[in-house]
This record gives structure tokens, sequence and C-alpha cells, in this order.
């Protein structure tokens, strides 16, 4: 199944996975980084998330967003460029998966994580979140290299966070933005995410490998579901 998302100047499409252990793989493949930097600049400035807030749940997040959007959108004023900068690839990697998972498997986009973190451009822990059709909260760690697809180290990062509880820490936050899925953390309800950059000619052994890597992980973690987003920049 593939998606051809011209408005992000995206093309979204299904890898193979694991049915057995719900580890289920696709690749984003950029076409346009132009048009794909002004859509990135819009979901970081869209506040209509905020909206559903209660008061002072609202106003404790408007100042950290207003800083973070800034800063996200002067990094994505510098493209095109080439190559690309590291800062943008791994927000490219991060917002593109969540995108491409809604595409391609009808899930929800959670506000970047990097937006209600206290800290600017520094949080520690899983980079973005989605909210899959049966409830699920997926946590996604987001890797990007110019020299190499470093599925390796974002599958081992998103380990080294599960098993610190980084996925628990998030709860204060998820709770008051998406109530009912963060609510499933308390019976270890939740899915990862590993999203890399990929480069090369065979993105299928790329993949193959990072599925390798995904279903050991799997089994060492008990981990419900995985999701392995691979991003190719073809523009």
């Amino acid at each position: 199944m593939s998606f051809k998302d011209d408005d992000w100047g995206c093309e979204h499409i299904s890898m193979i996975g694991d049915d057995a252990l719900s580890i289920i793989s696709c690749k984003v493949s950029v076409t346009d980084l132009t048009k794909l930097s002004a859509k990135l600049t819009e979901t970081v400035v869209d506040t209509s998330w905020m909206s559903d807030l209660d008061q002072g749940t609202r106003r404790a997040y408007q100042k950290t967003v207003a800083e973070t959007s800034r800063v996200l959108c002067e990094i994505f004023k510098k493209v095109p460029s080439s190559p690309v900068a590291e800062d943008f690839g791994e927000l490219m990697v991060s917002i593109g998966s969540a995108r491409a998972l809604k595409s391609l498997l009808g899930h929800t986009e959670v506000p970047l994580a990097e937006l209600w973190k206290p800290q600017l451009k520094q949080n520690e822990g899983f980079d973005f979140h989605t909210v899959c059709q049966n409830g699920f909260l997926n946590f996604g760690e987001a890797k990007y290299s110019g020299v190499s697809s470093p599925h390796g180290l974002a599958i081992s990062q998103a380990a080294n966070f599960v098993e610190a509880e980084k996925h628990l820490r998030d709860y204060v936050h998820l709770s008051r933005i998406c109530p009912g899925p963060a609510a499933l953390l308390n019976d270890d309800k939740f899915g990862v995410v590993a999203a890399f950059s990929l480069l090369g000619k065979n993105h299928e052994v790329i993949m193959g490998n990072a599925l390798r890597s995904a279903i050991d992980f799997s089994k060492s973690r008990g981990i419900k579901q995985i999701f392995l987003v691979g991003v190719s920049n073809d523009a």
C-alpha cells in the first residue's frame, strides 16, 4: 500500500513487518523539501490543540509553545539546503513519520513533544507521539544522519528510554493532552515508534535489518506493538 501526499511533498509506502509480534514497517519518500518545510512550519505554529485544555493547563503551555515554535520555524527557514542540517533532519523524521502513520494506518498525531516539554530544544526522552486505532499511545524516537541509516540507534535509544521509564514520565503531560490513551499506560498498554533516516539504494535490505532488531527489542521488552519508519530524502 502506498499514499502519495502531494501537499507535503512525500510518498508513504508500506513495507514488510512481523504480524505475529505486531511490528509494522513503512517508508516515507520525501520528494519536495520546500513543500515539506512549509507543512512542518504550519504544524508547529498550529495551537488549536490547546483549545480543549483547561485554562490553567493552557496558560502553563502557552509560553513554552510560543518560544519553541519560534526556534523551530527558524530551523525550517533554512530549507531547501544541501546537505540537510541535522536539526531539520531530525524534525523531518519525527513529524514526517507521524504523518505517514496517520496516512497509512489512521493514527492521530499528538503535538510534537518539543512544544510542550519545559526545555527549549533540550528535551530528553521520546521525540513524538501518535495514537493508533486501538487507542494506544505510541512513543516515537527519531534519529537522523547524513551518512548512514541509524535504525539501530533509534531502536536502542527507544529501548533505553523504556528501561528508564521515560514513557511514564511523559504521563503528567499526556494525561492532559490525550487523557484516554494516556490512561492505558497504567496497564502498560503502549507502543513504540522507531523512526530514522534512510540512505543508500536498497531500502528493503535496510528495513529488513531494522525489522530484525525490532524483533529482538519486542521479545526482550515485551512491547505490545512497534512501528518502524524509514525516511528517505529523494528530493
